[in-house]
């Protein structure tokens, strides 16, 4: 039976009762479900409307790391999440990529170097391993670096990248073992509630009664909130990565990730070629008013006038690379919230009905 086949197949048997629904077959979604498992709720249900990982999650960059984190629950978090993917391969048989190459963040300029002098204090507080770098020291980590402008670097050993794919993958097919229903190809349409409780999830193939439901779709979280009345102060903006490649030069993979925070950009290896994350001081938002539903596995037109002059910015960082191949100009969409803060928890207006939303990045 082909895959067309099994989905229909697993569709037609949508339960019309379970104790969770989750919305949403991202990283964070499946995240949720086998978290759910460990705490013993196995009556679950995760709806996808089109397969997992789909929305975000399949174009994210994959960095695991822990600098950056300024409260003890954030950075408890972090330091799970990291410690979470080195394992979770030998539990689910599934990998997730993760190698704990490290992360090296570099400081340009007296602001940046007080920020990441701090939370490097921080990360120590926490029981993480940071410590700072001379500018020599960080061109022997990384040799195309050019570091004439750099006052000092700081190493979190320990981070890394994932593959986010695999991780999801691994995480379902942890969720699937303890019992946890995941079905792709459906669609939410509306969300009922009685007497302020959530009350059941409808979809285009059947309408399951629940006691919690949880809202973890992305980009399409503001939209699922609306059906219930509630408020999710969420919104997709643009965002933009290049893979370099030369055959002159060459990235280690197992060279730590290079983040420059005055250059809005960070750097790694992909497929022997170098990645290029950039981030603009001012977003530009997409799709304002309403994402389509089928938008999946989707690519945004890169603005290349608009954003060019911030990748030859980046690449300052790494000069010889600026004279590369552009293999890949990509532009995809990332939510966030107003004060970029994730936002997690249960909705006021709506008793029993929780969002995990505005993760990215």
């Amino acid at each position: 039976m082909d895959t067309a086949d099994n989905k229909e197949k697993e569709t037609e048997q949508i339960p019309s009762h379970a104790q969770v629904v989750i919305i949403g077959g991202g990283v964070i979604g499946c995240n949720i479900a086998y978290h759910l498992t460990k705490r013993g709720w196995t009556d679950v249900v995760l709806l996808e409307k089109h397969t997992l990982t789909s929305g975000t999650t399949w174009h994210a960059a994959g960095l695991i790391v822990t600098s950056g984190f300024t409260t003890e629950t954030s950075m408890q978090l972090a330091k799970y999440t990291r410690e979470l993917y080195g394992t979770l391969e030998a539990e689910t048989g599934q990998s997730t990529g993760f190698r704990d190459i490290g992360l090296l963040q570099v400081a340009a300029n007296e602001h940046v170097e007080t920020d990441l002098r701090r939370k490097a204090a921080f990360n120590k507080h926490m029981g993480i391993d940071s410590h700072e770098l001379s500018p020599k020291e960080i061109l022997d980590m990384w040799p195309l670096a050019n570091v004439d402008d750099v006052r000092r670097g700081f190493l979190t050993v320990g981070d890394g990248r994932a593959n986010p794919v695999d991780v999801t993958m691994a995480l379902a097919k942890g969720a699937r073992s303890a019992g946890v229903k995941i079905i792709e190809g459906v669609t939410v349409t509306d969300i009922k509630t009685k007497d302020g409780k959530i009350e059941s999830v409808v979809t285009d193939k059947g309408t399951i009664s629940c006691e919690f439901a949880v809202n973890s779709a992305g980009m399409w979280g503001r939209q699922i909130g609306d059906m219930a009345g509630c408020i999710t102060p969420l919104q997709a903006t643009e965002h933009y990565y290049a893979i370099m490649e030369s055959d002159e030069f060459k990235i280690d993979p197992n060279w730590p990730i290079l983040e420059d925070p005055s250059k809005h950009a960070y750097f790694r290896e992909e497929i022997g070629g170098l990645m290029v994350g950039m981030f603009e001081p001012v977003s530009m938002g997409w799709s304002i008013d309403k994402v389509d539903n089928n938008f999946v596995f989707g690519e945004i037109d890169p603005d290349l006038d608009r954003m060019v002059p911030y990748l030859s910015t980046a690449l300052e960082r790494i000069p010889q690379m600026a004279e590369a191949d552009l293999r890949l100009f990509f532009c995809g969409p990332e939510s966030f919230t107003p004060d970029l803060s994730p936002l997690i928890g249960e909705y006021p207006e709506v008793k029993n009905f929780f969002v995990a939303a505005g993760l990215n990045s």
